[in-house]
């Protein structure tokens, strides 16, 4: 697996160099096609920001129902964009081998790409170089991305400021508006599931689901072992039936009404999880946005990063956020660069157990 610091060095340096050996000088900006054949997504980082702009995706698949759509991502991601239910293709680039395997990834798809002759390519991505190189790479008849972060070349020919002070959602729909889509109340269904999941047999419902995931790439975010164990007890005492996920086995012992589910569970069996539950408490991640998506209630734990920007929206949703001054610290338009004054994260872990339980019995009332 490729280092998240490892990738931020390669950006920052051969992404800038990159940049600049590609960029013309007086480029001419070209218009957007009427009626484009082939279409190609760009979103590689972050599978909530994948699910979060699922309405807008499907938007685009009604507005060019006859036109090819191929969705370039990382292999982590690659079943989260397939789905969304909008492309014709999902296209994988391997990270999960190291920096050599996806460089092997990177030149064996790259002929294809550009042999396709994209009338249009949308590069939602933000947080690296990676993307707009690629777009130079691939060579489509028009392409659109995001401004407003570092210089990423003269490559898009159509620019939307990506505005950090409003929710994500409000970005995309922005993005997608200059190019002429819409999402409409059609666009917004759950994503495509699993029939089943491992274990539903001994889960019947109602229960709920918490995420004991330590993430990797940012694990600032992930709220402490051990106040997740102090609501499972909680949930558990008060007769509540609970299912524990994460990506790697967690070991728990053997407890009447809880199902350890972790490191069982891909994406397509998560949201059928999700479908199912009364109820979801996670720190900011991925899963915190399948569940959004399948109409799970959830609770979330945000501190590094703002709820104001990536929070699930609606009554059944709650964000716990302790607001500290330095909060949010992570620059979204530097790669989500976190830089933490305090040395440790304080914003997560001044959120009790307590406080979580009261924000959990609201919405299971």
């Amino acid at each position: 697996m490729i280092s998240v610091e490892a990738a931020r060095l390669l950006d920052r340096y051969v992404g800038l160099l990159a940049c600049g050996l590609l960029s013309l000088p007086g480029r001419r900006r070209r218009q957007l096609p009427a009626a484009p054949r082939k279409i190609l997504v760009l979103k590689f980082w972050e599978g909530g920001l994948i699910v979060m702009g699922a309405p807008w995706y499907r938007a685009l698949r009604r507005r060019y129902p006859s036109a090819e759509i191929h969705f370039l991502t990382l292999d982590v991601n690659a079943q989260l964009a397939d789905m969304l239910g909008c492309a014709d293709s999902v296209i994988p680039l391997r990270v999960s081998g190291g920096l050599g395997r996806f460089f092997l990834d990177l030149f064996a798809v790259l002929p294809g790409l550009r042999a396709r002759n994209y009338d249009l390519l949308l590069d939602l991505e933000f947080l690296s170089r990676f993307s707009a190189v690629l777009t130079a790479l691939v060579r489509p008849g028009c392409a659109a991305g995001f401004s407003g972060g570092s210089w990423r070349g003269s490559f898009h020919d159509l620019l939307v400021p990506l505005e950090t002070g409003r929710h994500m959602t409000e970005n995309y729909a922005a993005f997608f508006a200059a190019a002429g889509v819409f999402a409409g109340a059609e666009d917004s269904r759950p994503l495509e599931a699993a029939p089943d999941f491992p274990g539903s047999e001994s889960l019947p419902q109602p229960f709920v689901v918490l995420n004991f995931d330590r993430k990797d790439i940012m694990p600032e975010r992930a709220w402490p072992r051990e106040n997740y164990e102090a609501v499972l007890g909680r949930l558990l005492a008060a007769g509540r039936r609970v299912a524990v996920i994460s990506q790697r086995p967690v070991e728990l012992p053997d407890r009447a009404g809880l199902a350890n589910l972790s490191g069982r569970l891909d994406y397509r069996q998560l949201a059928a999880l999700f479908a199912r539950a009364a109820l979801f408490i996670t720190h900011d991640s991925g899963p915190l946005h399948i569940a959004a998506a399948m109409g799970c209630p959830t609770v979330s734990i945000f501190g590094p990063e703002t709820p104001a920007g990536y929070a699930p929206l609606g009554p059944k949703h709650r964000a716990l956020y302790l607001g500290l001054p330095c909060s949010p610290c992570v620059d979204a338009l530097r790669g989500k660069e976190l830089v933490c004054v305090r040395r440790s994260n304080e914003c997560v872990t001044g959120i009790t157990p307590e406080m979580v339980m009261r924000a959990a019995e609201e919405l299971l009332k």
